[in-house]
């Protein structure tokens, strides 16, 4: 399987200006309406969430990408390691099991090298860069988290919001991480995360809510907002909180022959990798 890459489908992230708004918090006022439940009560299910977070710490994956955009379907797979907070390595798995890209981060730097076209990237692994990677704005830890099945922002009792239930049986929980700001949904039963927003201080960034999860990770659904690309991310076997070393993280320039582009100079726009 070849074609773009892989952190294109796993982000989905798109600019969609929202004019007049300088602040996340403000894109999407909450009704006033809302029901919220008791200072003890929230107190109670915001503690729950936090006491998952150390549950899951890592992951060693082959997904499958089911990609639907502008009336075409793709299937691609991927070979997934992952490390919190914010170590990832993706490669793409072509025919025969033929990697035709790699893209890593180990926090600091952001990484990726199309082998088929001999052509390498590097940069901080801010938002920016990875826009500029893949068109898409989000930060390596956002994907981090969703791939083991936790919100992309951690949720902190001292600063998060907690609404509900509303009249679909769902607490809704905000909270923010400057500059990003997040929207949470989660089941009244049993406050497993259905589905939600990501945001930054002018724009919907990402959509994205999980199938129904049998004693493991669910299949996870991601929505690019305005160009109508959604994402199916499906695990086809997975281990995890696996012992993975650093240096999985990191990948180094080709000694010769490579085109390499500095993504830190601000020259390079949207790269199109394969």
């Amino acid at each position: 399987m070849t074609g773009r890459p892989s952190l294109r489908f796993l982000a989905l992230i798109a600019g969609m200006a929202l004019s007049g708004c300088t602040y996340g918090l403000d894109l999407v006022p909450e009704d006033k309406g809302l029901p919220r439940p008791s200072r003890s009560v929230a107190r109670e299910i915001l503690r729950s969430l936090q006491e998952r977070e150390p549950r899951v710490t890592g992951l060693q994956a082959v997904l499958d990408l089911t990609v639907r955009r502008e009336g075409t379907l793709e299937h691609r797979q991927e070979a997934a390691a992952i490390r919190r907070p914010d170590l990832i390595r993706l490669e793409s798995i072509g025919w025969g099991g033929f990697t035709s890209l790699v893209i890593v981060s180990d926090g600091r730097r952001l990484i990726a090298h199309a082998l088929l076209q001999n052509l390498f990237v590097e940069g901080s692994a801010t938002p920016e860069n990875v826009a500029r990677v893949t068109g898409f704005h989000v930060a390596p830890a956002h994907l981090v988290r969703l791939l083991l099945g936790l919100p992309p922002l951690a949720v902190r009792l001292d600063t998060a919001e907690l609404y509900g239930p509303d009249s679909e049986r769902a607490y809704l929980v905000r909270e923010q991480d400057s500059p990003f700001t997040q929207r949470l949904w989660l089941a009244d039963d049993d406050l497993s995360l259905l589905r939600g927003e990501l945001y930054d201080r002018t724009s919907l960034r990402l959509r994205f809510r999980y199938g129904p999860a049998a004693g493991g990770l669910g299949t996870l659904f991601l929505e690019e907002p305005v160009k109508r690309t959604a994402v199916e991310v499906s695990y086809r076997s997975y281990t995890l909180n696996p012992e993975l070393p650093r240096e999985l993280f990191h990948l180094p320039q080709p000694s010769q022959g490579a085109r390499v582009v500095d993504l830190d100079t601000g020259a390079a726009q949207f790269l199109g990798l394969p």
